[in-house]
């Protein structure tokens, strides 16, 4: 009896004790600080700049990439409640091909929080659809003060939706580290999301968690650039390093990045 009663002691002792010094983690709440429904008739351009030609007016020669595309005005619409991107062949000076690109640089800039997009992209040889963000005020060249991206697409390698960062090593030189997802683009809306903090960057597809990065990461740790205030970009690029070869028949005709909304949610 007597040994029943230290056990029973002991256990309301330790009881209280976790009650003392323990707690539920704390969950933040996020709530919806930036959004673009795409729900008029034209871009906001109030949350939307609209980048123009091949880079050059930018410091970019060919944007960087070796890209084929001049970018136009005239090849974004808005209709249906979704963004049209459209890419085709079609020449304007010494470009062969037309497409557009869209930055939130001054309108939308943020550190930190969920960013995501529902996208639906053309499978189309030759064509490079991204949803990246850079930084909004770079302390240097790229890639130093890093690039994150959310989700890239490339038409000749159709089952494989790219994601990752872009900083410099410690010898300041260009590195990245990322993953592939291998899915089937159907031709359906498919939502591409990261939840970033001071410590790491996640990846989901449809709320599926597909890829992450720790600031712990021995590549990352000395370097790490994203604790910064960064702006989002959404694009189709034509050729270049990463895109390939292009092909010119589908490109007779207007091949699509089509987007629901993007979402930007912050801890309050």
């Amino acid at each position: 009896m007597l040994f029943n009663v230290k056990i029973a002691v002991a256990f309301l002792f330790s009881v209280l004790l976790l009650g003392c010094h323990q707690s539920d983690p704390i969950v933040k709440e996020s709530r919806l600080v930036w959004s673009d429904e795409f729900d008029g008739d034209a871009l906001d351009k109030s949350k939307w700049e609209v980048m123009l030609g091949d880079g050059s007016a930018y410091g970019l020669w060919r944007w960087g990439n070796n890209e084929e595309q001049y970018y136009r005005e005239e090849n974004i619409s808005v209709q249906n409640g979704k963004l049209r991107i459209k890419a085709i062949k079609e020449e304007v000076g010494d470009y062969k091909y037309t497409s557009a690109r869209l930055r939130s640089l001054g309108n939308g800039d943020f550190k930190y929080g969920k960013i995501e997009a529902s996208i639906r992209m053309d499978v189309t040889a030759g064509l490079w659809h991204a949803f990246w963000m850079l930084p909004s005020n770079p302390v240097d060249v790229w890639p130093k003060s890093g690039e994150i991206d959310i989700m890239e697409y490339v038409g000749n390698t159709p089952e494989e939706v790219l994601y990752t960062v872009h900083f410099a090593n410690r010898y300041g030189e260009h590195d990245y580290i990322g993953n592939v997802d291998y899915i089937a683009i159907d031709g359906n809306f498919h939502t591409y999301a990261v939840e970033w903090d001071e410590n790491k960057i996640v990846w989901y597809r449809d709320d599926l968690e597909t890829y992450s990065v720790l600031r712990t990461n021995e590549r990352l740790a000395i370097t790490w650039p994203f604790d910064a205030k960064f702006h989002l970009l959404l694009n189709v690029a034509v050729g270049g390093n990463l895109g390939g070869q292009i092909d010119d028949n589908q490109l007779q005709f207007p091949r699509f990045m089509e987007v629901d909304y993007v979402r930007v949610y912050q801890a309050e």
